[in-house]
């Protein structure tokens, strides 16, 4: 038993590390450090300006933003930037991602407790794909969008741990926790509460459950309806959003119950996805005792909560009768979870006559075939239009939004393409004081590098123009250090070695000395032989020249440019460059501070694939190792 307990943790690990690898890949490739749309409102100008101003008060994490109070949202977002320094989307992305393998790992421990070893491996597999594979991925790169998994998490918790919970156990205080904050998740944080009261009533008037256990159970799940109630806030510009009709509701609704399955020509037929849990609900409703009862009460809930949600999204954002938003998938996706869990239940607790077992047989065929089928369509769609377009509508912004900052020219931001609505509205938020000086790396302004010492062949470039003023030829380039063959840096201030054919290329150059940074990394971009024999670019202390760190990035750029990242130095500090081969040249940028939770999120990101193939490598291994540890029939 201690070797399958201990496959079983390692398959838990792997499962984690795999939606987080392949969540983070997704956030390298197509998402941002910038902060965009929802943001800019609930966290930068209701939240974070206050907070860097002095002046925030507890009532702002309360604040409703549209219907919501995203309370855990805003101060998991606030603790980020707080303690990074800095305002970093990518960053809050990243530490997201580890919410769904949280959700996954829960899932897989809770269906190991009711399911045949048959099914372990499946699954794993399931939830791997599920929560691993981009399907909701707005919510994936989106930074504000945590409280879609908090949601679906903290749910998840209050409706396994509290129904059947003994009175004051550590299972119900764990229960009331989950059940209590998913009220500050979303609007719809208080249907957990539904869920619990509605299961905790049928236990009881079955009498599977005291009233001395099911009391404090019923009376905290009611306040929590209540308040919940209470408390809904309704905006008036999203009256349009909501269904106009009877209509619309039905075919938004239906449309959701459909997911994955899209463009079905006979669309009744995909309402097979959510038979399983029909058929569970059927029994439960029939009280048919047997094992297994108490996780398919749970099941039960958790597919009557999902049911819950989607009629108040079919109510709430109906309107035109249009498929579900990216940002609504994620309980679409929990949805699909539930009904292969209760298909699995069923296989083990349904009837076990021939008739009965071939149906199912028949129902678990035709599921999986659709789920798979139907899924393939989706991820095709995702992964070749959706987020590529949407990379490079994240691209677009990043670089208007720098030049605009290096410039002032808001021609840079009267385009489509930048992180708010309208460049009227983005620049009121944009130019806050505050905001402005916590901006990510791709975008805050440089550390200026005024030039203490220059000597031989070091020249001073700088393309900072407005965006209808034709660039520099490149005849100039020989004037500016750069070789004819690389392109100046968008609207950026660089220093350069190269000099003309039969020139001497020797030379030195020492900035003045600059103020100790808080710590966290600086990004310079370089170009030519860094790194190499005879040249090199150093940041060294000022008062003993001693040196700190050297500039280079993990790979010679040659005739382009590359990023290189050093540690801030926490003392006062010079940057320094010297070529003393004349064969060789090199260039670099002012650099730009990145905090020290941003550099780290940069990197985890840049690994996320080769975690998420580590993580599938090992999986495999072991769902081997608890076939062949497990006992067999």
């Amino acid at each position: 038993m201690d070797k399958i307990r201990a496959v079983r943790l390692g398959l838990i690990a792997c499962l984690f590390a795999f939606v987080l690898g392949a969540r983070w890949a997704v956030v390298d490739r197509y998402g941002m450090d910038l902060p965009e749309w929802d943001q800019w409102d609930a966290e930068g100008t209701n939240l974070l300006a206050p907070w860097y101003q002095g002046h925030l008060t507890l009532g702002v994490l309360f604040l409703p933003h549209n219907e919501h109070r995203v309370v855990l949202t805003k101060l998991v977002n606030l603790g980020l930037a707080a303690a990074d320094g800095q305002w970093d989307q990518r960053l809050e992305a990243a530490a997201n991602a580890i919410l769904p393998g949280l959700i996954a790992a829960g899932l897989y421990l809770f269906g190991v407790g009711f399911l045949d070893r048959r099914w372990h491996a499946p699954l794993i597999i399931l939830l791997g794909a599920a929560y691993g594979l981009p399907f909701a991925w707005h919510n994936v790169i989106a930074g504000f969008n945590s409280q879609q998994f908090l949601l679906i998490g903290l749910s998840f918790g209050a409706i396994a741990g509290l129904p059947a919970a003994r009175a004051w156990s550590c299972r119900w205080w764990l229960g009331a926790a989950c059940m209590a904050l998913a009220m500050v998740s979303m609007a719809s944080g208080f249907f957990a509460a539904a869920v619990v009261l509605g299961l905790t009533v049928l236990l009881l008037l079955r009498r599977e459950v005291s009233w001395s256990s099911a009391a404090p159970t019923l009376v905290l799940a009611a306040i929590l309806v209540l308040v919940g109630c209470l408390t809904r806030v309704t905006v008036p510009y999203h009256e349009s959003a909501k269904a106009q009709s009877i209509g619309e509701f039905c075919v938004t609704l239906v449309q959701s119950l459909e997911w994955p399955v899209r463009k079905l020509d006979n669309a009744w037929f995909s309402e097979l996805l959510w038979l399983p849990w029909v058929l569970l609900a059927w029994r439960m409703i029939r009280r048919k005792a047997g094992t297994g009862r108490q996780a398919g009460v749970i099941l039960f809930g958790l597919g009557g909560w999902v049911m819950l949600q989607l009629l108040a999204t079919a109510y709430a954002r109906g309107e035109g009768g249009y498929p579900p938003a990216s940002r609504y998938i994620d309980t679409l996706v929990f949805g699909i979870v539930v009904n292969g869990l209760a298909l699995g239940w069923l296989a083990r607790h349904g009837r076990t006559n021939l008739a009965a077992r071939r149906t199912r047989v028949c129902i678990a065929i035709v599921w999986i075939g659709m789920v798979i089928g139907a899924s393939d369509d989706q991820l095709g769609r995702i992964l070749k239009h959706e987020l590529p377009d949407e990379g490079v509508y994240h691209r677009y912004c990043v670089a208007n939004v720098r030049n605009y900052l290096a410039t002032g020219d808001e021609a840079y931001v009267r385009h489509n393409e930048i992180p708010y609505p309208g460049t009227v509205s983005f620049l009121r938020r944009l130019l806050v004081p505050s905001l402005r000086a916590a901006l990510p790396v791709s975008v805050r302004d440089p550390i200026p590098l005024p030039a203490h010492v220059q000597e031989g062949s070091f020249q001073r470039a700088d393309s900072r123009v407005p965006e209808n003023q034709v660039p520099a030829s490149g005849g100039d380039w020989l004037e500016a250090g750069l070789p004819p063959g690389l392109p100046r840096l968008s609207n950026a201030v660089t220093w350069g070695s190269f000099a003309a054919k039969g020139s001497v290329a020797r030379g030195s150059w020492e900035s003045e000395p600059l103020p100790a940074r808080r710590g966290g990394w600086l990004r310079f971009e370089v170009a030519g032989q860094v790194g190499e024999k005879g040249l090199s670019l150093e940041i060294r202390d000022a008062a003993t020249r001693r040196v700190l760190a050297e500039v280079r990035p993990d790979k010679t750029p040659g005739n382009s440019w590359r990023s290189a990242y050093v540690r801030a130095p926490t003392r006062p500090f010079l940057v320094t460059a010297r070529v003393d081969d004349p064969g060789r040249w090199l260039a670099f940028s002012e650099p730009a501070e990145m905090g020290m939770l941003s550099y780290i999120a940069w990197k985890s990101v840049k690994n996320g694939l080769l975690l998420a193939k580590i993580a599938a490598g090992c999986g495999i291994v072991l769902c081997l190792a608890a076939w062949r540890f497990s006992p067999h029939p």
